[in-house]
């Protein structure tokens, strides 16, 4: 046997001595053509991930034995200053990378040639903090391209807050780094809205820059506009959100005792653990309310999402279900997705009034995972992810807005509960 026959053999036969691991899922790491936001959302959550688990394994959560009130209070201090001063400025760094390079460059990619450039400034406490992205367009741009644009930070946000949270719900469990970085993920669009002045911003604010489109487009078509103070008392909704109180008990309790994780409860119905979570979302045609419906236990993960938006003269909704493992095929385990939506039409010319037109859209996606090899941090191995989804034109959150086939490829890396 020669060697190439003797490294080809010997790569089948690792790659077959893994079965599908039910239950047990990976982090994704997924790229496409243009680096959309969905893709580039995954490399976000997963990024953060690998980053924490590595942290974890070379620095202790506490100086002495959790005994004496001298030795709590100087572990108490140790652990409150690590998360202060190292953690969550990396958690800031990378949520503010993901907000400019996979959210606003995301779009900007998808939708127009020019050149993009970005900053990222370095956080609290060493520094302001925030980024920005510079571009120049290489066409003059729609309406609809300068709301998708605006709202593409906040939108790779919200989706690589998905990930996370979806992630934890399957474990049952959320680690506190894993917490941290939930936090600035989730809460972008939030804190992006009540920092918004009534008064005005400067150009280049994201929320700003969205309403004086959307309010261009109102006006044109005669209907409603909107204030940054509309849009504070809407986003409250945001803080229906259990998550948000898992990751702040779980930051709390790590501080207080070390314990790096911390438990995801949920409703259980008939042995299915059931858990919503409210967002709100600024989109390329308006507002949006969203409901996302976690779904485990004795099933696969399962989420079921009912979407309802707010455009000038039109109500625009969505609904979505996403289920693992609906199948398994010479060892590849399949997920599926279906999205079924009405909303108005995201095309048109420059200067184009909205109409109150709106449009049936749908998305069928469906990704099939294969184990490969163990990595060298774990026994689990890591997986070969493929990733294709066919759709039309219209918004769903981390996918191009043109209609068409979209594919991704990565790993799926086992980095543990």
């Amino acid at each position: 046997m020669n060697l190439r026959t003797a490294v080809l053999s010997a790569a089948i036969s690792a790659a077959t001595a893994f079965p599908v691991l039910a239950g047990q899922a990976t982090s994704p790491l997924l790229f496409d053509r243009d680096l959309t936001v969905g893709a580039g959302a995954t490399i976000a959550a997963t990024l953060g991930e690998a980053l924490a688990r590595a942290e974890d394994a070379v620095v202790p959560q506490r100086l002495f034995a959790e005994r004496g009130m001298f030795r709590r209070s100087a572990n108490v201090t140790f652990r409150w200053m690590k998360l202060a001063l190292f953690d969550a400025p990396q958690e800031r760094v990378l949520m503010v990378a993901n907000h400019e390079v996979f959210g606003h460059g995301a779009r900007l990619r998808e939708r127009f040639d020019g050149p993009i450039g970005y900053r990222i400034d370095l956080p609290p406490p060493y520094g302001r903090g925030g980024g920005s992205t510079s571009f120049v367009f290489d066409r003059q741009p729609t309406h609809h391209d300068l709301l998708a644009i605006d709202v593409a930070g906040m939108e790779a946000n919200g989706v690589a807050a998905g990930i996370a949270a979806h992630g934890a719900f399957s474990r049952g469990r959320i680690r506190v780094r894993d917490a941290l970085r939930y936090l600035a993920f989730e809460l972008d669009t939030f804190s992006y809205i009540l920092r918004t002045d009534d008064e005005g911003e400067e150009p280049g604010h994201d929320v700003a820059g969205f309403l004086d489109t959307y309010n261009a487009l109102a006006v044109s078509a005669g209907a409603a506009t909107l204030t940054a103070r509309t849009l504070r008392r809407e986003a409250l909704v945001s803080l229906a959100n259990p998550m948000l109180a898992y990751a702040l008990v779980g930051i709390g309790r790590y501080v207080w005792n070390g314990a790096t994780d911390v438990g995801v409860p949920a409703l259980s119905i008939a042995g299915i653990r059931y858990l919503p979570i409210l967002r709100y979302r600024l989109t390329p045609y308006g507002t949006e309310w969203s409901i996302m419906n976690e779904l485990g236990g004795r099933l696969e993960p399962m989420q079921i999402e009912v979407r309802i938006g707010r455009s000038p003269q039109a109500t625009p909704w969505g609904i979505g279900a996403r289920r693992r493992r609906v199948a398994s095929w010479l060892g590849w385990g399949i997920d599926a997705s279906v999205e079924v939506w009405r909303q108005p039409r995201i095309t048109g010319t420059v200067n184009e009034a909205l109409t109150t037109d709106t449009h049936l859209g749908a998305q069928l996606r469906g990704r099939a995972e294969r184990p490969l090899i163990p990595l060298w941090f774990g026994s689990a191995p890591a997986t070969i992810i493929i990733d294709v989804g066919l759709k039309s034109a219209g918004f769903v959150p981390g996918d191009p807005l043109r209609g068409g086939a979209v594919a991704r490829a990565g790993l799926g890396l086992p980095l543990g509960p």
